[in-house]
């Protein structure tokens, strides 16, 4: 959903001033020694970060504004990794909100009134402005440094954080508990934010605010924070600044207990697969089994992260399964209801958008970001068209109805319908781009590749289970031309694809799905299209002379074979979708051209169509939970048994292109036991053991027969 943007003047100074609010967003011409004082320096960061043993330091602030204080503790934690390069601490995530972005034509101008940062590099505003997230309600994840991620919410701040996953061990270090004065957005400064604050923060936490509103520390003592007031910046008299202590939580803390069955837990085993220079001992690598989208993104951030990462797949070059088509859709299936589906395909879109053009400076692939049209073809089509476009739930950035003569215009091509038009759409080669990301990946030293081998079973083990001389992970039993071999590996994670079925199956029931495209040589008016064109099925642009054509949906059939019913059969789709245009005929004609080819692949997706990614359930599960059905208190529920080290990445079905880079996201931050890019809510629709839960809760059979 779209949310309003910041009404941005600058005063006398130069300084942004925000209209809603009629207040400055930095002190006039001190804005970076102000945020140095409050934030920096009252949450004694690089002191603090001298002593810290652990891998990653989460900050929280409220009120992301013009980035200032981001960019402020990014310089500072760039310049402690300079001068301290063996810190245990690798990693900084930065949480903010913003219920009034910036709007980005004027990104710019705000950012001009910025001095330099001695650690950034030089180009640093021109990469901000490159993946400045468009203005839609949700979670917008930024990879700003290698070193630094930030996690910018669009929405009000106490939503925002009440939605947080939270692990047991807690998630925030320090908070920058800024926005406008509280005289002027009082609504921001509550007490319901105060406490989710509270249940975010780990022992020992730490706070800075500018104000020293009575209201506000009140809040604070009341959450379960320990205030205090020292010397305000510059004309300021005084400030807060605090800490947390577990001991002190408060009762209404209870307000924000998440679901137990539905708890995401941080790998212990990956300590086995980590690269240290001062280690003798070959780190057991973290296993990856899968060659197609999912296998390849999750193998390539594993790897960037200096995890030793073997990716193994049981066919011959990479991308020869379900992510072997020449040319893949890249758009969203937007929803006239803001609903969980939709959210989390348009998050990822987003998502996927900034990942891949980053990806194309590292290693090109083929694509483009052509723009996709979906045609209101018929009366049904043309009605949904309305509702979304109706309903306005996105900027036009993501999404705008055009008119017969407009999307004409933007196709090259005859299209006489209404239309939606999706300006960051486009299409991809997912052969193209699987081989990008296994080149990228192969520039490190810590990646392997094993091909021809097909993973049969797996086995989990811990330090304190039978005579395994202390070995904790996971045993894969393996195969290849030549017989049936052992492997150990600090962690497994399943990304095959229709080959994951087997492996996950009861608990995980994951369906299958053929689905045949078509190659059409580019000719006559068809070589003329602009845009990926989508109705029941997709046209796309020529690529090497070649247009895309698709596609078939054949339930629990696994033949690869090409089928000459199936080329009928999407022949016909496309003249019915397409026959008021004017080259409709031309592209029928071409129905048994010779110059024609075809390929079949088979799609892997879940019952719900919604990806399946997390740790894999055990079987133990349906008896800890075997209560669900009685609806009791979250509380009454235990965190249920998984399969320790082992996790999934599938159920992508036909989206994966729009799906697996924020899914290999949410993969890799919960094996890391770092912040999650969604929402608990979304989060909760994503897990391996939702289907446990249901026909528990339910009473139903977990497999239901077809």
């Amino acid at each position: 959903m779209k949310i309003s943007p910041a009404q941005i003047t600058f005063n006398e100074q130069g300084t942004p001033t925000s209209s809603e609010f009629d207040d400055v967003y930095f002190s006039n011409n001190e804005g970076q020694a102000e945020t140095s004082y409050v934030f920096l320096e009252g949450n004694v960061l690089f002191s603090r970060w001298r002593t810290f043993q652990y891998e990653h330091f989460c900050i929280g602030e409220t009120g992301f504004g013009t980035g200032l204080n981001f960019f402020c503790v990014a310089d500072l934690f760039l310049r402690f990794k300079a001068q301290y390069p063996n810190s245990p601490l690798k990693h900084l995530h930065f949480i903010s909100t913003e219920k009034y972005p910036i709007p980005f034509a004027q990104l710019p101008d705000v950012l001009a009134t910025m001095s330099t940062f001695p650690a950034f590099p030089e180009n640093w505003q021109r990469d901000w402005l490159a993946q400045y997230p468009e203005s839609v309600e949700g979670v917008h994840r930024i990879h700003f440094h290698p070193f630094i991620t930030v996690d910018i919410h669009y929405n009000d701040a106490s939503e925002a954080f009440s939605s947080l996953y939270c692990p047991h061990n807690k998630l925030v270090d320090a908070w920058f508990l800024d926005g406008f004065a509280p005289s002027k957005n009082s609504s921001m400064w509550s007490q319901s934010l105060f406490d989710s604050m509270a249940f975010l923060s780990k022992e020992n936490c730490t706070l800075a605010t500018f104000t020293a509103a009575g209201f506000v520390k009140r809040g604070l003592v009341q959450a379960g924070f320990n205030i205090r007031k020292q010397k305000g910046f510059g004309r300021k008299r005084e400030m807060i600044v605090g800490d947390f202590s577990t001991d002190k939580q408060s009762l209404n803390q209870t307000n924000y207990a998440h679901a137990p069955y539905f708890s995401r837990f941080a790998m212990q085993g990956l300590v086995g697969a980590s690269v240290t220079a001062s280690s003798n001992k070959s780190p057991m690598p973290i296993c990856v089994v899968g060659n197609g989208l999912a296998g390849a993104i999750s193998a390539l951030k594993l790897v960037q992260l200096g995890y030793e990462v073997e990716l193994i797949w049981s066919g011959d070059l990479p991308a020869d399964a379900a992510s072997g088509a020449l040319i893949g859709g890249f758009y969203p299936q937007l929803n006239a209801q803001n609903n969980i589906a939709s959210r989390i395909q348009l998050t990822s879109f987003l998502y996927a958008k900034r990942f891949y053009d980053e990806l194309n400076l590292i290693s090109p692939f083929e694509h483009s970001w052509c723009g996709a049209l979906q045609l209101g073809f018929n009366d049904n089509t043309k009605i949904r068209l309305d509702k979304l476009a109706n309903k306005q739930l996105w900027p036009e950035s993501i999404a705008h109805p055009l008119s017969p003569e407009q999307a004409s215009e933007k196709a090259k091509v005859d299209i006489p319908y209404p239309c939606l038009f999706m300006p960051l759409a486009g299409w991809i080669s997912p052969v193209s781009l699987v081989n990008a990301c296994i080149n990228t990946a192969k520039q490190y030293k810590n990646f392997a590749l094993t091909s021809n081998t097909q993973l049969l079973d797996y086995a989990v083990h811990s330090s304190t289970t039978g005579n395994n001389h202390g070995f904790s992970g996971v045993t894969l039993r393996l195969q290849n031309a030549h017989g049936e071999s052992e492997k150990q590996a600090a962690s497994l994670v399943i990304c095959a694809g229709s080959g994951s079925q087997p492996l996950l199956a009861p608990l995980v029931p994951l369906r299958v799905t053929r689905g045949q495209v078509e190659w059409v040589k580019s000719t006559g008016t068809l070589s003329k299209l602009n845009t990926l064109l989508c109705h029941k099925g997709y046209l796309s642009p020529a690529l090497n002379g070649l247009h895309a054509l698709g596609s078939t949906y054949v339930k629990e059939d696994t033949s690869c074979e090409v089928r000459e019913e199936e080329t009928q059969q999407n022949f016909a789709l496309h003249a019915q979708s397409l026959q008021q245009t004017n080259w409709a005929h031309e592209l029928t004609s071409l129905a048994s051209a010779p110059s024609n080819s075809a390929r079949a692949g088979i799609r892997c997706s879940s019952p719900d169509h919604i990806p399946v990614v997390g740790a894999v359930p055990n079987k133990l599960q349906l008896h800890e939970l075997k209560d669900l059905y009685k609806a009791l208190p979250v509380h009454h529920y235990c965190v249920p048994s998984i399969d320790k080290n082992v996790y999934v990445l599938s159920g992508l079905g036909s989206r994966g292109l729009t799906t697996a880079p924020l899914m290999a996201e949410i993969l890799v931050s919960e094996m890391l036991g770092r912040p999650l890019p969604l929402p608990s809510d979304l989060l909760d629709a994503l897990s391996p053991n939702r289907f446990i839960v249901r026909s528990l809760i339910r009473r139903e059979p977990l497999v239901k027969s077809e």
